[in-house]
């Protein structure tokens, strides 16, 4: 379950918009809203995977057996494939693989018409809006994990994971605000070039396993 969730969680670190976001932050060296864009992020994302987690484990779904995780990997499996194969065909654009809502973009141009508190407070969750890579984690999560304990744990392995460019552009920004926007920069630029190759890739890869999983389990 772990190794899925990670590749997920890494497909869904290049997003456009979260990097914009970042790149606005960091260029205009407002390391005090970076925490706040990252902190309210987290804080949406977290709350809203603990929340999924803990409402199907509280409905019984019988968690944990053999059925349960065959039939929430191969529905989670056959999401991914099917996005991975409109994407691919050009149903939706390149800009568009990043899976996220198209209004989250227009917050890149608010932040950077107008840095506040509240512009960053609001643009981390904005643009960390649940996708299908998220959903499908936590579809594998709830399956996979009888306890609660571990299926936060499994929350938090993923957000940490996916806000792993604003935490990494934060650190050096402390360190080195030059070497932050220059990385920033170059994450951009290769993330222009490869995103939609590196989302086809991890959908393709991950909905694959999950469906051959699935009816491994089942069988």
């Amino acid at each position: 379950m772990i190794p899925e969730i990670v590749v997920l969680a890494l497909a869904s670190t290049v997003r456009p918009t979260s990097l914009a976001a970042v790149y606005t932050l960091v260029s205009h060296g407002t390391r005090r809203l970076l925490w706040v864009y990252i902190l309210a992020g987290l804080a949406f994302s977290v709350a809203f995977g603990v929340v999924v987690v803990g409402v199907f484990h509280g409905v019984h779904l019988q968690s944990g057996t053999d059925r349960t995780k065959g039939i929430a990997d191969i529905v989670g499996g056959v999401a991914i494939l099917v996005f991975a194969a409109g994407a691919f065909s050009g149903r939706w654009s390149a800009g568009r693989t990043d899976e996220t809502p198209r209004f989250g973009s227009r917050w890149g141009g608010h932040l950077e018409e107008r840095l506040t508190t509240t512009t960053a407070a609001l643009a981390g969750p904005l643009t960390h809006l649940p996708g299908i890579f998220y959903l499908v984690a936590l579809n594998v999560i709830v399956a996979h994990n009888p306890l609660l304990p571990g299926g936060l744990v499994a929350v938090l392995v993923f957000d940490v994971i996916w806000f792993a460019v604003p935490l990494l552009a934060l650190a050096l920004s402390i360190v080195n605000p030059a070497a932050a926007r220059r990385m920033i920069t170059d994450v951009q630029q290769w993330t222009g070039r490869n995103a939609r190759a590196i989302v086809l890739f991890a959908a393709v890869i991950v909905g694959a396993a999950l469906v051959i999983r699935g009816l491994l389990t089942l069988d």
